[in-house]
């Protein structure tokens, strides 16, 4: 079996809030790691813009019909890619920092932490490209 196939198995038969958790995580590290960076920095932008659309992509995964979370967590989900995305316009003109940012996501990796077996260092760095 190739390694490409053997990342799709994985990916495939692993927990989506165990995967939720690593992209959370990856994202934050991202963040906490351009914390004191200026707004113009290129890695402060990538680390903001990928936030942004994975909280795009819950945002619009909420907001399907079919999704199983209870209503009142969907809609404070819904209301913090809001807050999000508010914050992350804030931060690109220069008129804010990550704190806040990075406060959302914590609190949302603590809400999947049971999914996450493996301590949070060791989950960042597992590959997650599948099928390449």
């Amino acid at each position: 079996m190739s390694i490409a196939a053997y990342h799709r198995t994985i990916a495939e038969c692993d927990d989506p809030r165990k995967i939720e958790y690593r992209v959370f995580l990856r994202i934050t590290l991202a963040l906490e790691n351009n914390r004191h960076a200026d707004w113009r920095c290129a890695e402060l932008k990538d680390a903001l813009w990928r936030n942004l659309e994975l909280w795009n992509a819950l945002r619009a995964d909420l907001l399907e019909d079919g999704n199983a979370l209870p209503e009142a967590l969907r809609a404070g989900l819904v209301s913090l890619s809001f807050a999000v995305n508010r914050n992350t316009q804030r931060v690109l003109r220069g008129e804010g920092g990550i704190d806040l940012l990075i406060h959302i996501n914590r609190s949302v990796m603590q809400g999947l932490q049971g999914a996450a077996q493996q301590p949070a260092r060791e989950l960042a760095t597992e590959e997650l490209s599948y099928g390449t």
